[in-house]
């Protein structure tokens, strides 16, 4: 799990629990993000289980980003946003403003990226994907349309997972913060 500090507020970001999260500690937060694949190839139980050990995360405000494996946001769209909890904000093509923070998602699972056409705010502090854009952390995966909107957004930082070899790896390039927070 990644703990970050910005604007005097605590972050705690991670992804890619497929079924595991129970055995993670909660580590208190003021915004917690889940950056996708809290289930194995779109399996209800493991995400129903986590939705609700989420839901009791240590954290003010909680967010969550689909992940490739979360095939019900694709297939059982409705039936997958009526599944979680009023107390977790789910995430995605959108711009969202928490505690004076800034944060932006994309549809960046690796079959998805497309540009946006999101109205962003003036400075987008954090971008919140499950993918890597390419070059960056991604075991040679071709994310280059995510690339390019990362250069053209310029965030602070780029929170994101699914490339399990990265897990943990932090680069600094072109003044941007790029953060695997894969488990």
């Amino acid at each position: 799990m990644t703990e970050l500090f910005y604007k005097n507020k605590s972050i705690v970001a991670f992804s890619d629990t497929h079924g595991i999260h129970r055995k993670l500690p909660y580590i208190p937060a003021d915004i917690v993000i889940f950056l996708g694949d809290a289930c194995t190839f779109g399996n209800n139980t493991q995400l129903h289980d986590f939705l609700e050990w989420f839901s009791h995360y240590p954290a003010k405000h909680k967010l969550f980003i689909a992940g490739n494996h979360e095939l019900q946001w694709l297939y059982q769209p409705n039936d997958f946003l009526q599944a979680f909890p009023k107390n977790i904000i789910f995430l995605d093509n959108r711009a969202i403003a928490l505690e004076e923070i800034n944060f932006v998602t994309v549809p960046a699972r690796i079959e998805l990226v497309k540009q946006s056409k999101l109205k962003l705010p003036n400075k987008v502090d954090f971008l919140l994907t499950h993918a890597p854009p390419k070059g960056i952390l991604d075991s040679d995966m071709d994310c280059s349309n995510l690339l390019k909107y990362v250069l053209k957004v310029q965030p602070c930082y780029h929170l994101f997972g699914h490339i399990h070899e990265c897990r943990g790896s932090t680069i600094l390039n072109n003044n941007i913060h790029f953060v695997n927070v894969s488990i």
